[in-house]
């Protein structure tokens, strides 16, 4: 496992894709973004996108794993390295991630982790992406959003937590 920041050229494009349908959401964030990239075979197959969401509060924009490679911990290892950066960094004290509605395995591994629901951003998805997104059979249509700490007891929890499934 190679986990390292990475320059956002290097990122497939389809790869981003996959959890942003939006290619001007993701090229929004996109420049101004911390990016990690994992690496097998020679190639990107799974990345996260932190960005700064307010002051101390800092944002996970995008994670993923390209289809082939998914079902095998990539996620949640690139979660864990997301966290760890929040943790080093003393500009951040909060770390939130956004998914929708309908991302059901997503909201799972992020409460796993540690992360708790703080809102819900109504009809998000339909109000800024110009086509339905589904998942699961659901339409996605809300960003449930959620929130953990990066300093204390949480964050050392986090820490030392698997995430298997």
């Amino acid at each position: 496992m190679k986990i390292q920041p990475i320059a956002a050229a290097q990122i497939p494009r389809d790869l981003l894709l996959l959890a942003d349908p939006s290619w001007a959401q993701v090229t929004a964030y996109l420049s101004t973004g911390q990016c990690y990239g994992y690496q097998q075979d020679g190639q990107v197959v799974g990345v996260v996108v932190l960005t700064t969401f307010k002051t101390r509060v800092w944002e996970v924009k995008n994670i993923a794993v390209a289809p082939a490679y998914q079902h095998r911990g990539i996620a949640k290892a690139l979660l864990a390295t997301a966290i760890a950066v929040c943790q080093a960094a003393p500009t951040c004290d909060e770390l939130q991630i956004g998914t929708g509605n309908s991302s059901l395995r997503q909201l799972a591994i992020y409460q796993h982790a540690g992360f708790e629901m703080i809102e819900v951003w109504v009809n998000f998805f339909v109000d800024n992406y110009p086509d339905p997104i589904y998942e699961a059979g659901l339409q996605c249509k809300s960003m449930v959003r959620l929130s953990m700490s990066t300093t204390g007891e949480v964050a050392q929890r986090v820490e030392n937590e698997s995430f298997t499934n």
